[in-house]
């Protein structure tokens, strides 16, 4: 081989090189793209995780409010049952127009007859 034949290869060499390179300077450009990208999907994804979870846990808070809610309010509408039946059986017990009172036990039964002093005659 001549010289200047070996000049036109090392210059060939050398361009196909600097292609190479250029090849190399596209892939690399295109992977940090690729990163970028992935590290922002990512990032949108951990942020719908953390409103996933959010809105769970307000959930589990909520259907803890209303059992405890429901548990007061049975306890309230347990409470004003017994007051209301208490007031209504001591409602009975001393109306004096109550004629059909069953016996209590441990009360004395009821008066048949009432004779007031101002009425007896």
């Amino acid at each position: 081989m001549t010289n200047q034949q070996l000049m036109d290869n090392g210059y060939q060499m050398m361009d196909e090189t600097d292609q190479a390179i250029e090849r190399s300077k596209k892939v690399v450009h295109e992977t940090i793209n690729v990163g970028i990208e992935t590290a922002a999907s990512l990032k949108a994804q951990v942020a719908t995780d953390k409103c996933i979870m959010v809105l769970l846990f307000l959930i589990v808070i909520g259907v803890v409010v209303i059992i405890i809610v429901k548990k007061i309010q049975a306890g309230f509408v347990r409470m004003l049952i017994s007051q209301y039946c208490t007031f209504s059986l001591a409602f009975q017990l001393v109306h004096p127009g109550n004629k059909d009172l069953q016996d209590i036990p441990g009360l004395a039964p009821p008066a048949q007859t009432r004779r007031l002093l101002w009425n007896a005659t």
